[in-house]
């Protein structure tokens, strides 16, 4: 993805990237004469496209000045400057935009694998964050789903706010990777041990295979194939098949809710690194 480099420091770009001395900003310059609020780079769809937001001391494309309504697009190699005092960043990369999660106050990122972001981390999720069918994101915490939307601030227990960071559909900011999955095309080939302590899974696309090893988590991806299985043998709609309440899962798995919690999220994670 799009990245900006300047000596030791290296930024990733959200879809819209806000620059400036404020806090709220995306890209925090420190220079004096850099404003609170300063520039933006923009995915349009195609390209980034630079824009001065009004700033006293200008920004610069290459070394000319971006005049009143400018936008210009932002190549790769390309040199931007904020003000005049500091140093000129680089453009190393002009990639698509990712869904992220970036640390409010320095430049630590967590980025999505396949389109699902769990913070602070997979192994220990707080709030999970995907994409609906209807194009709409979403973030589950603690058993509910609701609506997020782009630079939405979501806090960890500890108290460390994170700023969300989502590719929009509308505008054309979201790009689905050529290489992904199609999912309807999916299929998941489940082995497992005679007292299913040991559980494989195997992702099928045609005549590829993509092994996901022997995971604990892969048990609960057997008990819902086999409700869906006894669901499609009942004569149940297809949209209905496979359906199990959180709390009926977790008595059948004999998990608390925290650890079937954990488990779902590792097996969406590791499916979605597939793309």
């Amino acid at each position: 993805m799009a990245t900006l480099v300047r000596l030791d420091r290296r930024v990733l770009l959200p879809a819209r990237c806000m620059v400036g001395r404020s806090r709220d900003c995306d890209l925090v310059v420190r220079e004096r004469d850099v404003s609170s609020r300063h520039a933006a780079l923009d995915w349009n769809g195609v390209d980034w496209q630079l824009r001065d937001l009004g700033s006293r001391n200008g920004t610069w494309l290459d070394g000319e000045r971006l005049g009143a309504g400018a936008e210009p697009v932002v190549p790769a190699g390309a040199r931007v400057s904020f003000g005049r005092e500091g140093e000129p960043w680089e453009v190393h990369d002009v990639a698509p935009p990712r869904l992220m999660a970036r640390r409010v106050g320095d430049d630590a990122v967590i980025l999505a694998p396949g389109g699902y972001l769990a913070l602070p981390e997979p192994d220990a999720p707080e709030h999970c964050i995907h994409r609906e069918p209807g194009g709409g994101w979403v973030a589950e915490h603690e058993g509910g789903t609701r609506p997020v939307e782009d630079r939405e601030i979501l806090s960890l227990r500890d108290g460390t706010p994170w700023r969300l960071h989502l590719p929009g559909a509308e505008d054309g900011t979201w790009q689905e990777d050529p290489a992904a999955l199609e999912i309807g095309r999916l299929r998941l080939r489940l082995s497992f041990s005679r007292d299913e302590e040991h559980v494989e899974a195997q992702v099928l696309l045609g005549e590829q295979a993509f092994d996901l090893g022997v995971r604990a988590h892969h048990y609960v991806l057997l008990v819902l194939a086999r409700r869906r299985l006894a669901d499609l043998a009942a004569g149940v709609p297809e949209p209905e098949q496979g359906w199990v309440r959180q709390d009926e899962l977790a008595t059948m798995l004999r998990m608390t809710d925290n650890h079937l919690y954990i488990s779902i999220h590792r097996a969406r994670t590791q499916l979605g690194r597939l793309g």
